[in-house]
Parts: C-alpha cells; sequence; structure tokens
C-alpha cells in the first residue's frame, strides 16, 4: 500500500514514526510503528464517526508544522510530539485515543501483558452459587419506605 491511504490524506510513515515514539518497544514487543499498526489505525478511524474528521485534521496538521518529522531524531521528535500536545490537546487526544484503542486490541499486546481478551462469562470467572442467607437481616427489616 501506498505511503498515503486511498480515502484520506494521512502518511502512514509520519503516523508509524509517531506511533514508535508514542508507544515504543518494550522487552520484545516492538514500537507500535514497528508493529505495522498504522494501517489499521486509518482504515479504523475513517469507519468511527467519532474519529473521522478529526483524526484527519490531526495527522494532516501535525504533518504540517512537522515535515521533517520522519527524519528528525527522537529528541527532536519528541519535542515536536511535546509542542503539539500542548497546542492542540483536542487533536493530538484523537491520535493517542486511536492509537491506544488500536494497540491493545493487537494480540502481542494481550500475549505480552498476559490477557486473555476472553469475556468473563459463561466460559472465564466462574461465580459461586448464589447463597441466599446474605440477604436475611435485609428480610428482617421493617420497610422504610411507603407503598403506593
Amino acid at each position: 500500500m501506498s505511503a498515503n491511504t486511498t480515502n484520506t490524506n494521512i502518511d502512514q510513515n509520519v503516523l508509524a514514526a509517531l506511533l514508535d515514539r508514542l508507544i515504543p518497544a518494550i522487552d520484545d514487543l516492538p514500537s507500535a510503528g514497528q508493529m505495522g499498526l498504522a494501517e489499521e489505525i486509518i482504515r479504523l478511524s475513517g469507519q468511527q464517526d467519532r474519529f473521522s474528521k478529526i483524526f484527519t485534521n490531526a495527522m494532516g496538521s501535525f504533518a504540517s508544522i512537522n515535515p521533517n518529522f520522519i527524519t528528525s531524531d527522537g529528541t527532536e521528535q519528541d519535542a515536536a510530539i511535546r509542542a503539539f500536545e500542548s497546542n492542540s490537546p483536542e487533536l493530538f487526544d484523537s491520535i493517542l485515543t486511536i492509537s491506544y484503542i488500536v494497540y491493545y486490541k493487537d494480540e502481542r499486546v494481550h500475549k505480552r501483558i498476559g490477557w486473555s481478551g476472553n469475556t468473563p462469562q459463561p466460559d472465564g470467572n466462574e461465580m459461586e452459587p448464589w447463597d441466599e442467607s446474605i440477604l436475611e437481616n435485609m428480610r428482617k427489616r421493617e420497610p422504610f419506605w411507603r407503598q403506593v
């Protein structure tokens, strides 16, 4: 796929470099940009009404303010990100939020943090059988409400 997707003007290379700084590598898990999440972030942002326009605007604004972001060193990239967050908190938040959503959906992250991703019921956390005696004291109380 080309650097720009067909439905947006978001440069995947800029997004991947940004992801590398926002969510760096840890132990055997690569940074978010190196995990190849940029395409999924762009795809998902296009499908979510709450992200569609603001994410495209955020990435466009970030790229136009920081035209040399990809070729900058880590310290310069971090400074650019901090400045963008400070000057455009809503736009920055849209980038960060959807990046986290996609990152924490990834099976590699699930494995790294030890999360199964399964729903708790019916196969997960088993509950003790209900003990009716728990309500015994409440049943002995006089009603403190008015019948209507």
